[in-house]
């Protein structure tokens, strides 16, 4: 059916069929979490100042399964993804976490089989950097354990950012965005498609999200960002699965993709390994909580959460333009260098920002809140 239509419609379809849907079942889910006492209550590291529903991802999961299972039906000739069943996986990860706060090990094992999943689709073991570094097509023995890291790293970094309004949802969009205009001028529609519907749930939770209401506010909750980093992390090892072919169609160096994709990811991914370096050079534990995270810096500088949300999400674009505009006009080497460069500017502008920052007394007593697994290990 969906091939007798303009491809215009199709996108207008999913997009407003993904955001309504969301629409509609968020303020029921909220009313459920409040009937039962499903909330997060504000610790000493929240940002927040009221009890809040943190079901948003039941929404998402809701609404994809929906609209997916409508898009696998109409592009039937395009060989399983195996999607369903590992995000599946990840909202019963999610979901526990929400509900009472799991063990480490219990999420990493959680997303481990997610990602195991994924390889039951052959052509997710064949990734290849198209000589960046001087690296080409991965080895079985090199993309599987690479696959891993990533896919792990990400699900737990984009979950890491999650932690005042706004921010997993507009940067999800940003970066869903950015993938979406790749996967569209490859030719790649299905894939779009999918960026498409991810898009859609994003803007209607972030209308609620931002709601000044108690009533109708939500969080996204492990089971929104395990969730979102999930698919992200796919549709990234996705546009490494591309051949040098298909790469070409975006006008720019095959070599300069890994690089490219990186800059587009870099919000969730440079803040945690900013928080890591940070914490291993103070001799701290590498992955004890607390408020140093980029969005906890601007806040405690007395930014609101829409203007920092806002504020990282300018930053992110500015630097996916800047990084496509170098792809298409320099090798690798330069773009690794304004990596680095980026990297460095943005380490030492966030820790002259942290210097003045008052610290503020924090109440000793045991976390009750919500924390990733990385958070959970040390």
């Amino acid at each position: 059916m969906l091939t007798e239509i303009p491809f215009l419609l199709k996108v207008l379809l999913f997009l407003c069929s993904s955001f309504l849907i969301t629409y509609y079942l968020i303020p029921k889910i909220v009313w459920v979490a409040r009937e039962k006492e499903l909330v997060v209550k504000p610790d000493h590291r929240s940002s927040h100042h009221v009890v809040t529903p943190s079901f948003g991802g039941v929404a998402f999961f809701i609404c994809f399964i929906l609209c997916y299972s409508f898009l696998r039906s109409e592009y039937a000739s395009i060989p399983s993804m195996f999607l369903i069943p590992g995000v599946t996986v990840l909202f019963i990860v999610g979901l526990k976490d929400d509900l009472v706060i799991s063990s480490a090990l219990g999420k990493l094992f959680g997303q481990v089989i997610a990602v195991s999943i994924l390889f039951l689709n052959p052509s997710f073991w064949q990734l290849s950097f198209h000589g960046f570094l001087g690296i080409h097509e991965l080895p079985v023995y090199l993309s599987v354990p690479f696959i891993y890291l990533f896919m792990i790293g990400f699900i737990n970094a984009y979950n890491l950012i999650d932690g005042i309004d706004g921010l997993a949802s507009i940067i999800g969009v940003v970066i869903l965005g950015s993938l979406g205009a790749m996967f569209l001028q490859i030719g790649m529609e299905y894939f779009f498609l999918v960026c498409m519907l991810l898009i859609g749930s994003l803007l209607a939770f972030t209308r609620f999200n931002f709601s000044r209401s108690i009533r109708r506010k939500i969080f996204m909750g492990d089971t929104g960002s395990l969730f979102i980093g999930f698919l992200i992390g796919f549709l990234a090892l996705k546009m490494l699965a591309m051949s040098p072919t298909e790469v070409l169609r975006l006008g720019i160096l095959p070599e300069n993709l890994p690089a490219l994709l990186l800059i587009i990811l870099s919000i969730p991914i440079f803040d945690t390994l900013r928080i890591m370096v940070s914490r291993k050079l103070s001799g701290q534990k590498i992955f004890l909580p607390d408020r140093n995270h980029v969005h906890h810096i601007l806040i405690d500088l007395g930014y609101t959460h829409f203007k920092t949300s806002l504020m990282l999400s300018v930053a992110n674009i500015s630097l996916i333009a800047f990084a496509y505009w170098l792809s298409i006009h320099f090798s690798w080497p330069y773009l690794l260098g304004f990596i680095l460069l980026h990297c460095g500017m943005a380490y030492s502008t966030f820790h002259y920002l942290k210097s003045k920052v008052r610290p503020l007394p924090l109440k000793r007593k045991k976390r009750k809140g919500r924390m990733s697994f990385l958070q959970h290990l040390f």
